[in-house]
């Protein structure tokens, strides 16, 4: 028998997955993330699981990865020494950005992110292509090759090559990689045309500087996990997952290192997504809060929001990827007291190692998790299933040290404030999401999941007055499988800013030609059949004047007048959408042309599950902190003691082998043939 295999590795857990072949039976378990070797977790998780399923690694048929290492690389800002090789006069655009103070103007306190390149490695060589392409000023191959000699003699082992117009004509960049290649050969080079054929110079530069900064660690640990992967019998193909919602190959991941920005929360989108729409639910918010961070999205008619700007570490990053809002609210996000009194909650997180207070690591930091667990709400002895014993102890000695002494407080009212604070953090991540993008969050259903996710989510429920939460049968492990249901994914762009009505039809179709060669080319790589190959073409259109456009389906008519018409039509109702307004006097620009190529991968039928219970029995009863001074006895229930229809209100908890859920009272509980849980507010 065939099994496919996804492992998300987390900050503080590495989640896995285990389908069968056909969908029937699935495996999920967690083990502790291993930071100073990831790999290792990585194949301690999958040995785990192979045994429980009685599998040797060769029936693996499809193996999916997820790593949040691109991610933490940018965020903690590691020490790695990258070059840049640009045009002649613009030198300092990475330490110059955009003119404004995001994301609030009024901060007088902000400043930009420091340049991942150090000025001295920021080198220029004299050349110029105009933005139709055409060469006004040769490449100085002199220059370049002083420049290379000058990089490579400061240490530097990753070059980013961005020209100013690369983007319209990728020639000179091509000869730098070539010159590199034949200099210099143990070099890393990313050339902007390669990673983004897009204008707009200084967020084009910065993804192309993004993808050189993390190409080596990334390139070092892919390699790693592969040879390992092989050592231990997996033959089929690694697959890794990537930021618009897709997967791609190890070997294509190398070559494009910044698109697994957010590559696990991404698996947790697609994931949140399935189970939603097995349900019969498309408009949702996911809430996947796991050790480290909380992660939200907004998921529309059972479709993801993709965005083309986005950010990882504060550095902007222009290439697609699905739409969400991170913060450091994580069970490992820590408690601590500022200089002026006031509970402060993250975005500081104890990790793994040494982890909160309760593991016993050597962490002497109150943690969420810690007051989940000195509240009643989490089980000491069934933490990950009984494979990691929780010390309640420790936890109630670090919010007695750290929180509740300083603020003359009980430990348990240290605990009802520090979950309250981080829930008040993940509300305010959810409007950001919803209410600030003109939609009402009472339209949508909140998913929650990840590891600490169910503990939490009928709380911000309330607070945003959203009437159903879903919480999903392995909550835990969403994101991995979330990596099993996702397409292989490329993204092709091509800036060609034209007025619509003056848009060359020839001109069009062959850059639409172009890419999709690029785009058959790129899945006949990955293994992917003719016949599950499908090809997205989309244009991007602003009207004249604007500095942000809308991506829009592109119809695969020949462009003429006719097109220019529904194009414009269709871009006026989805500005209004978008903007409340639209402009139908305003010309209307024609600006990127899109192509995306999709690798159909096998579905996986979400299992479903038999009885028809009409009631629930708890396993036990437990003395929860409901609220400040309010100590009540619970039932506690076991997930693998409930059947479908099953239904108690709260409040209760309800045990899974890799997450808690918490019902608070006023809220009812109800599980479908997936063995979900549906929660809904009582009506009063």
């Amino acid at each position: 028998m065939s099994v496919r295999v996804g492992i998300d590795t987390g900050g503080t857990h590495t989640d896995v997955v285990l389908v069968d072949g056909e969908g029937d039976g699935v495996l999920a378990l967690k083990v502790p993330t291993t930071p100073d070797d990831l790999s290792q977790g990585v194949l301690d998780g999958l040995g785990r699981i192979l045994e429980e399923a009685d599998q040797p690694a060769s029936s693996i048929s499809h193996f999916v990865y997820a790593t949040t290492l691109v991610t933490n690389l940018l965020v903690e800002g590691s020490d790695i020494p990258v070059g840049l090789i640009t045009t002649e006069g613009f030198r300092d655009i990475l330490g110059i950005g955009r003119a404004s103070r995001k994301p609030n103007i009024y901060d007088i306190q902000w400043a930009p992110p420091p340049p991942l390149v150090p000025r001295y490695l920021r080198l220029v060589v004299p050349e110029r292509i105009d933005h139709q392409g055409r060469v006004v000023t040769p490449l100085d191959e002199a220059a370049t090759l002083k420049a290379l000699g000058q990089l490579v003699a400061a240490g530097v082992k990753s070059i980013a090559v961005c020209f100013i117009n690369g983007y319209a004509n990728p020639v000179h960049e091509q000869r730098v990689a070539a010159l590199a290649a034949r200099e210099c050969p143990d070099l890393d080079i990313s050339l902007s045309s390669d990673v983004v054929r897009e204008f707009r110079e200084y967020e084009r530069l910065s993804t192309t500087v993004v993808n050189a900064y993390v190409a080596s660690p990334l390139t070092r640990h892919m390699d790693g996990l592969t040879e390992k992967l092989a050592g231990n019998a997996v033959a089929s193909t690694p697959y890794t997952m990537r930021s618009n919602g897709g997967i791609m190959t190890f070997a294509a991941a190398k070559r494009l290192p910044v698109t697994m920005t957010h590559s696990g929360p991404m698996g947790g989108i697609v994931g949140g997504t399935a189970i939603a729409a097995a349900c019969g639910i498309g408009d949702i918010i996911t809430l996947d809060m796991g050790g480290t961070s909380a992660d939200v999205s907004l998921v529309a008619g059972g479709e993801p929001v993709l965005t083309t700007r986005g950010t990882v570490g504060r550095h902007p990053v222009l290439l697609p990827m699905l739409d969400l809002v991170t913060i450091g609210a994580g069970g490992g996000s820590v408690a601590w007291v500022d200089a002026g009194g006031a509970l402060k909650v993250g975005p500081r997180s104890a990790g793994a190692v040494p982890g909160p207070a309760c593991y016993d690591q050597g962490g002497d930091e109150p943690t969420v998790t810690d007051a989940n667990l000195m509240a009643g709400r989490l089980n000491a002895d069934f933490f990950l299933e009984g494979s990691r014993g929780l010390k309640s102890e420790r936890s109630e000695a670090a919010l007695h040290d750290k929180i509740a002494g300083p603020l003359g407080m009980t430990a348990g009212e240290a605990a009802i404030g520090i979950m309250a604070i981080a829930e008040s953090h993940m509300v305010n991540a959810i409007k950001l999401i919803s209410v600030e993008r003109g939609l009402d969050p009472r339209d949508f259903t909140l998913v929650g999941f990840g590891g600490c996710g169910p503990l939490h989510a009928a709380r911000l429920a309330e607070e945003l007055s959203i009437g159903r939460v879903l919480i999903p049968s392995a909550p835990g492990n969403v994101s991995a499988m979330g990596l099993l249901s996702a397409d292989v994914r490329h993204d092709m762009v091509r800036t060609h800013v034209k007025a619509l009505d003056d848009v060359d039809p020839k001109a069009v179709g062959a850059e639409f030609e172009e890419m999709m060669e690029r785009g058959v080319a790129a899945l006949a790589a990955d293994g992917i059949d003719a016949g599950r190959r499908r090809y997205l073409p989309a244009v991007d259109l602003r009207y004249k004047g604007q500095n942000y456009e809308l991506t829009l389906p592109f119809p695969g008519q020949e462009v003429g007048e006719g097109l220019a018409g529904t194009l414009g039509q269709a871009f006026h109702e989805s500005h209004r959408g978008v903007y409340g307004y639209e402009l139908p006097k305003r010309a209307i620009q024609l600006v990127n042309l899109r192509l995306t190529a999709i690798g159909e991968v096998q579905r996986i039928p979400w299992p479903e599950h038999d009885g028809n219970a009409s009631g629930a029995e708890p396993i036990a009863k437990r003395k929860v902190l409901i609220g400040p001074g309010r100590l009540e006895t619970v039932p506690v229930y076991r997930l693998a003691g409930l059947s479908p229809g099953a239904s108690f209100p709260g409040p209760g908890l309800v045990e899974y082998t890799g997450s808690t859920l918490f019902v608070p009272d006023g809220w009812t509980a109800t599980f479908d043939e997936m063995l979900n849980a549906n929660m809904e507010r009582d009506v009063k």
